[in-house]
């Protein structure tokens, strides 16, 4: 019995030594594992915070000096603060296109990226801003050349899903331009109302009032759509090549064109002809040029390569959009009238404008924050995208 007793107790030994090496071995595995799982939570915690912390910076802060955006030429570092709100209003989330438009390294005054980041004491970060339709908007355009009928197609979605979106209001401004040998005109028709169906579809169309013998060349639709109060606006156009003629820029009261040569199929002199804008549903002439040798001008060459003009009153006026009828010198049909739009890529069914490098390409963990914003009385999502370097 003594035997058995001692075999018995030894075997209790082994046993509650190989429990206490388990107990030891898992302690040994998982305060590690439960203190990378904090870590990582506590990291993921401060990434947060600073996104919050610099998109509200960026959307509800006004930078220094306020007008910093405004100002040509225009100096980066000028810029003592970062900040995107327009300096007059006292509403939140309302942006100032010029301080948006200084983020386009295509605008003849502009930040850069770096120095961006600097401002925004992100040494340790990298971020992307990118602005897009609160809903997707696709479209079509074409012309009947015989009845001079501009008719039109508009197909509105959810941009989670995809699903469309029924009743939706659809305001539609139509301008076309037009030609008799070299003599070119603007013909722009009174604004009318549609609603989408149940797909999420509607379908217009007009008669443009074109003077006797002038051929109708292109047109152009400024569709304004609303959803539950929220409203965004697409230019919809047929020769979309015609946005890289020149690039749009404002600053303040004054407009600045940039020639773009990337174009193959036009060369020479391009000729200012018509001014629009679009505030209110409405279209407002602020110039008119004639098409002759001493009308205002944009081409190759030194003096020509720039254009700007003041228009008193445009910073206040806030318009949504600008359109510009030049004419222009195209290789096998001679010189033809074409419509410009801008600032924005306003022809685009979601994103408008993106500043920062693309957050995809990097492995990091990356936050992203999303806000309505307003911008010249339209409304967008801006997306900030941090990720730690």
């Amino acid at each position: 019995m003594g035997g058995l007793n001692l075999v018995g107790e030894l075997y209790d030994y082994m046993i509650g030594i190989v429990v206490v090496g388990v107990i030891f071995t898992s302690a040994v595995f998982a305060i590690p594992a439960i203190s990378y799982v904090n870590l990582r939570q506590i990291d993921q915690q401060q990434l947060r915070n600073t996104a919050l912390n610099v998109f509200n910076t960026m959307l509800l802060g006004t930078g220094s000096p306020s007008d910093w955006g405004s100002t040509f030429p225009f100096d980066q570092n000028s810029v003592e603060a970062f900040g995107l709100d327009l300096s007059e209003e006292s509403s939140l989330y309302i942006l100032d296109t010029d301080k948006v438009q200084r983020l386009d390294k295509e605008s003849p005054g502009y930040i850069e990226y770096a120095y961006a980041r600097h401002l925004l004491r992100l040494e340790d970060y990298s971020f992307s801003l990118t602005i897009f339709r609160p809903f997707m908007v696709d479209w079509d355009l074409e012309i009947n050349d015989a009845t001079n009928c501009v008719s039109f197609a508009v197909n509105v979605t959810r941009s989670e899903d995809g699903r469309p979106i029924p009743n939706a209001q659809v305001s539609c401004t139509i301008l076309c331009t037009a030609k008799k040998e070299e003599e070119l005109t603007v013909v722009v028709a009174q604004p009318k109302t549609f609603f989408t169906n149940a797909l999420g579809r509607c379908e217009g169309n007009e008669t443009m009032q074109i003077p006797e013998n002038f051929k109708i060349e292109r047109a152009v639709a400024i569709l304004k759509i609303t959803v539950a109060g929220i409203s965004t606006m697409i230019v919809a156009q047929k020769d979309l090549w015609a946005q890289n003629v020149m690039k749009i820029n404002t600053f303040g009261d004054t407009i600045i064109l940039s020639f773009r040569g990337e174009l193959t199929n036009t060369s020479g002199v391009r000729r200012i002809r018509n001014i629009n804008t679009y505030v209110y549903d409405a279209l407002t002439e602020i110039y008119d040029g004639k098409d002759d040798p001493n009308s205002d001008k944009i081409t190759h060459g030194y003096g020509y390569v720039f254009w700007n003009n003041t228009f008193p009153g445009l910073k206040a006026m806030d318009p949504a959009l600008l359109l510009f009828t030049v004419s222009v010198p195209v290789i096998g049909e001679g010189r033809i009238p074409v419509i410009v739009a801008g600032p924005f890529s306003l022809w685009e069914s979601s994103e408008v404008f993106s500043f920062g490098p693309d957050s995809e390409q990097f492995s990091n963990v990356a936050i992203k924050l999303r806000r309505y914003v307003v911008i010249s009385g339209m409304t967008y999502i801006a997306e900030l995208t941090l990720w730690k370097e």
